[in-house]
């Protein structure tokens, strides 16, 4: 008779228990993307905190530019103010040897800019049609922040310029990039994704379940500072992610073409001809017609309008201007423009007229090719009070930059601590009387 060995019950209670898999193994998922998420920060986590925190300075851009060049925005109130041309007239009249290209009307100020680099900007009152004064709009420190933030150091008369990061790329034989894409496209580019890869993995790590959502929400205070931060970190993330992810998108998208072909392909827009703001001349000889025939064809053409933007033309070619036609005015709040049309004349053949952005087709083409820049990226749409908020969640990748750094010194400081510790008890073994 074979009896069964019963094992004493002391036995069982030191018996060594199977090891519970860690929460990270069980979840090989989450924890690669909490790994992605961490050396993503922190290796590129620095030129991301850069470009969003030159960003969220700039969110202010028009304010900054009104405080520190005042006399250029002067203007007199008047039912009848001056021409456009009356305005370049003004401005030939004050420096001869300034090349008039660009003019835009805001606020009852003319802007008149130069096609050569650096000429600066000069500003006609409107209401008088006298020259206010010249200057550089864009330069010093609030030039730096539009050269770093809006070109990556590309823009040529700005201050900061870098001559290698205006060199065209490898992307650029790439079929998503345009062919004179630079290396700072690239860099900001890229910036883009990153944000967009951030803020995606950060929103999934920071899930807690739908029964523990509300601990999500939580900041430990008083339980030592790595949970205060950890806490912190969390509830800085989650509340910017949809910001943090639009503003990665439409950075991606001003930087990268195929960006936008994807949204057109996938939400059932019309994607622009590639040619959209060309018009090719129309070998018409003869006089050329004056800017305020094009201005009176342009607001012809829109009934209503009011012309805001002009782009003399260069080589006899075409006019291009700018007008705001009834709907909202997206860059209300931009300190030097504002439009919603903008169509091409012909020098010399006042019937030829093009239409470069006319009204959107679809709702896709409206959210993408008119509130993407002005209202999801910019702000301008809104006054500063509102603008706050683009602010505030603009220095989010700082605040998330700095929170992250002091949780991951802990994390890097208790480990050397447990293998010193470790060390130091292989040690005592070693030494230790058989």
């Amino acid at each position: 008779m074979v009896t069964e060995e019963v094992v004493p019950a002391k036995d069982s209670a030191v018996r060594p228990r199977p090891e519970r898999r860690s929460r990270a193994a069980r979840k090989p998922v989450r924890r690669a993307l909490v790994v992605t998420h961490r050396w993503m920060s922190i290796v590129l986590g620095l030129v991301l905190v850069v470009i969003c925190t030159s960003g969220a300075v700039l969110v202010y851009e028009p304010e900054l530019a009104r405080a520190s060049h005042s006399q250029l925005f002067a203007s007199t109130p008047s039912d009848h103010p001056v021409s456009f041309s009356a305005a370049v007239a003004a401005v030939r009249a004050a420096d001869p040897d300034f090349d008039p290209m660009y003019l835009s009307y805001k606020d009852g100020v003319y802007f008149v800019d130069s096609a050569d680099e650096g000429a600066g900007t000069w500003t006609v009152d409107s209401g008088t049609g006298k020259v206010n004064g010249h200057g550089d709009i864009d330069g010093a420190v609030l030039g730096f922040l539009v050269n770093l933030h809006d070109c990556g150091l590309t823009c040529e008369g700005y201050p900061g310029y870098i001559d290698w990061l205006a060199q065209p790329a490898p992307p650029a034989t790439w079929g998503w990039f345009t062919a004179d894409m630079t290396w700072g496209a690239v860099i900001l580019g890229l910036t883009g994704l990153l944000l967009v890869i951030l803020a995606i993995s950060g929103v999934v790590i920071w899930f807690p379940g739908l029964r523990k959502w509300r601990n999500g929400f939580r900041v430990r205070i008083g339980k030592g500072r790595f949970a205060r931060d950890t806490d912190l970190h969390n509830v800085i993330g989650i509340v910017a992610a949809i910001p943090l992810l639009i503003w990665g998108l439409t950075g991606m998208n001003f930087e990268i073409p195929g960006v936008g072909k994807v949204w057109y392909a996938a939400t059932g827009g019309v994607a622009p001809a590639d040619d959209v703001y060309d018009m090719p001349s129309s070998g018409a000889e003869g006089p050329e017609i004056s800017l305020d025939e094009a201005i009176a064809a342009a607001q012809a053409y829109y009934p209503g309008s009011q012309a805001t933007w002009v782009g003399l033309p260069t080589d006899g070619d075409y006019y291009s201007v700018d007008l705001v036609v009834g709907g909202p005015d997206l860059w209300s709040a931009n300190a030097t423009y504002h439009a919603n049309r903008e169509i091409g004349i012909d020098a010399h053949d006042l019937t030829l007229i093009k239409e470069f952005a006319g009204a959107p087709p679809t709702v896709s083409n409206t959210i993408i090719d008119e509130w993407a820049k002005p209202t999801l990226h910019y702000g301008v749409s809104v006054n500063g009070w509102w603008r706050a908020l683009w602010f505030v969640f603009g220095l989010a990748p700082l605040a998330l930059l700095i929170t992250g750094l002091s949780t991951w010194q802990i994390r890097m400081r208790t480990a050397r601590r447990r293998r010193r510790v470790a060390r130091d008890r292989a040690q005592s073994a070693s030494v230790a009387p058989a």
